[in-house]
């Protein structure tokens, strides 16, 4: 294997590992705090989500470079990509959220008791939704190299928009693959509260920015309105 191989190998599995670890952290860290050193739900959950994302990770660095490379700016651009202010802003704040949000799952499991905890069926149940969540953003990310992670100018890297794949059947497939991702996660934890908080507010917070991203779209590509009104869901698929 040459480096060039190695090279998209060794940065996918960096990239993997450091998602991996910020999870961990946030939830392991937490819990020993509470006095449980050992959470079988939540180590089995990092364990499957190391493995998922440094698989669609190597995939994706090997077979879609241009793609991997994207996903892996941050949410706030470059001043000279042209990021909306309120989209760079909106997005730090829901970055904070998304981590007071996974620490506060092994609170309100260990301590707080906000709700009662799911039966066994819905938390397996919401192991298979977050896994799905994962398979959706990954299809996703394979399908379009102009999905990063905030709203910018791409018009110089050939901006298109892309129809294929899961953006046949919804506008904006990552953020569906990641709202599932994190109900599902938190009943697989044990949180129904945290499932009901994290993906209220995900799906308002997402429903703004998707306005901001689409006028944005809609001035930058022209033929976005057709392709909008040819795929009518945004989120999720003849709902929303």
């Amino acid at each position: 294997m040459d480096g060039r191989e190695q090279a998209p190998i060794a940065n996918a599995a960096l990239a993997a590992l450091r998602s991996t670890a910020v999870t961990a952290l946030l939830l392991l860290v937490p819990a020993a705090a509470l006095g449980v050193l050992v959470w079988p739900a939540a180590l089995a959950l990092v364990g499957v989500s190391a493995a998922v994302q440094l698989a669609s990770n190597i995939a994706l660095a090997i077979w879609r470079p241009a793609h991997f490379r994207v996903r892996q700016q941050g949410v706030v651009a470059a001043k000279d990509r042209g990021q909306p202010l309120a989209d760079a802003i909106g997005s730090a704040i829901l970055v904070g959220f998304a981590v007071a949000w996974m620490a506060f799952i092994p609170l309100d499991l260990f301590r707080l008791h906000v709700l009662p905890a799911p039966v066994a069926w819905l938390a397996w149940a919401g192991g298979a939704v977050a896994l799905l969540g994962s398979t959706v953003t990954t299809l996703a990310v394979w399908e379009n190299r102009f999905a990063t992670p905030n709203v910018q100018d791409q018009t110089g890297r050939g901006q298109q928009v892309v129809e294929t794949g899961v953006y046949g059947l919804v506008r904006h497939p990552i953020y569906l693959g990641y709202f599932l991702t994190i109900g599902g996660e938190a009943l697989w934890l044990g949180s129904v509260a945290a499932a009901l908080i994290g993906m209220g507010v995900y799906l308002a917070s997402t429903c703004w920015r998707i306005t901001i991203e689409e006028r944005d779209l809609r001035v930058r590509l022209p033929v976005y309105e057709a392709y909008a009104r040819r795929v009518r869901g945004r989120l999720i698929p003849f709902v929303l």
